[in-house]
């Protein structure tokens, strides 16, 4: 049984690479590490006998006895309506518009383990960064974007240790895989004061980049019933090397060019703090709030290395998000030996300024709440299901092209993203 359930394990692990991931989250941030932890609205940093706790504060593995396996996925799907003011690019659409059905899955697995008598050790796979919106290839905002896609996993291996009774602290790598893809439309334009078109070409530019980083958390029992605990994941940069392919039909002929893209983002850094308290022996609770350094993401810059149309080898565009805060309160109730019920709200604030708002994360702050279940078949196992919607403010999207060729304004609203989760635990010895 045991073996059956570690190579599900390392199919799940499999799966991780090859799927892509949604952001939900501020910015780009994904957060459903785990069902349990999901079904909290994602304030677990003290979750009990879970190894997923590697994700959300790696100290707490520190309390578990023996060896946890843990694994699972979720199911996401955003949807949004854009309403467009002047749209001269609609062509066979309506300037009323919603994404495309683009659904995503984002997996999971933990292993951790008691190594010694204040010693443990444990390894984590799951996404931490992740987007996927599609649009119809003829909508107004395809200068914009068409596609956008980041497919992110970390694979973090984690050692943990007490120091004394009360305090505990746990490092660990961050080896962090990012994907990107991104599709829209480019203008051929002749001239500068009095541009005249010469149509549209597609362009696609595809590249993967791996870095490492590193996190950190230390946390601290007042008493065997309330703790704290802080975390510090640090900022990784990533250097793309991309294939960028383009290709249109323009009045002066058909056009084509393969070439290759480079750039730099860097991810921000994060400091999470939590609270917990276990109010008896059925029923806790937690407060967490996450600081993420978002002013990390200034610029999404692209060098190519052929020019464009014979004109230009650069694609430049200025982001200067802002760092923001996500603040929320989990519960878990113990209903009977086989059952939980898990609650949970979280407020997000968006890190996207007014005036480089666009479509590749078209939400604003967000409101989210959860509710989930435990059921425990047996003394060692226990499966997780976790219900979330979250809820996006309403933006205001302006034209990035010179002269407002595509629309003048658009409007952002009706964001609604679901999310269903499984996840099974199981304590191997």
């Amino acid at each position: 049984m045991k073996k059956r359930i570690l190579v599900a394990a390392l199919m799940l692990m499999l799966l991780a690479l090859s799927v892509p991931t949604s952001a939900f989250a501020e910015g780009f941030g994904v957060y459903e590490w785990s069902a349990a932890g999901t079904a909290m609205g994602d304030n677990y940093m003290f979750g009990e006998n879970d190894p997923s706790v590697l994700a959300y504060n790696p100290a707490q593995i520190t309390k578990l006895n023996g060896t946890y396996l843990s694994v699972g996925t979720s199911w996401v799907n955003a949807a949004t309506s854009v309403s467009f003011k002047n749209s001269i690019l609609n062509r066979n659409n309506g300037n009323e518009l919603d994404n495309e059905y683009s659904p995503a899955f984002v997996p999971y697995m933990y292993y951790a383990t008691k190594a010694g008598k204040n010693a443990w050790w444990g390894v984590a796979i799951f996404p931490r960064f992740g987007n996927q919106i599609e649009y119809d290839d003829l909508w107004p905002g395809r200068y914009d974007t068409i596609y956008s896609g980041i497919q992110g996993i970390t694979f973090q291996p984690t050692y943990a240790f007490k120091i004394n009774d009360k305090l505990s602290a746990a490092v660990g790598l961050d080896v962090n895989y990012i994907k990107l893809r991104m599709r829209k439309t480019v203008p051929a334009l002749t001239g500068v004061a009095n541009p005249f078109s010469l149509g549209d070409i597609d362009s696609d530019v595809e590249g993967n980049s791996t870095n490492i980083g590193w996190v950190a958390s230390v946390m601290y029992d007042f008493t065997p019933k309330t703790s704290a605990a802080v975390v510090y994941r640090a900022r990784v940069k990533h250097t793309m090397d991309a294939d960028a392919k383009f290709e249109g039909s323009l009045l002066t002929g058909p056009y084509r060019l393969d070439t290759q893209a480079h750039g730099t983002v860097t991810l921000p850094d994060s400091l999470s703090f939590g609270l917990g308290h276990k109010f008896n022996d059925r029923t806790r609770m937690e407060i967490n709030a996450t600081w993420t350094n978002w002013s990390t993401y200034n610029a999404l810059n692209l060098y190519f290395d052929d020019a464009i149309l014979g004109k230009t080898n650069k694609s430049e565009s200025r982001k200067d998000w802002k760092a923001a805060w996500r603040i929320g309160i989990g519960i878990e109730h113990k209903l009977s030996e086989k059952w939980s019920i898990l609650g949970g709200y979280v407020f997000d604030e968006s890190p996207v300024p007014d005036d480089t708002m666009d479509f590749t994360v078209p939400t604003g702050d967000r409101h989210r709440g959860s509710i989930g279940f435990k059921y425990r078949p047996n003394a060692n196992g226990e499966l997780s299901f976790a219900y979330t919607a979250i809820w996006a403010g309403n933006r205001d999207v302006q034209s990035h092209i010179i002269g407002g060729a595509d629309f003048s304004s658009a409007y952002i609203h009706d964001g609604l993203t679901q999310v269903v989760s499984l996840g099974y635990t199981v304590k191997l010895k």
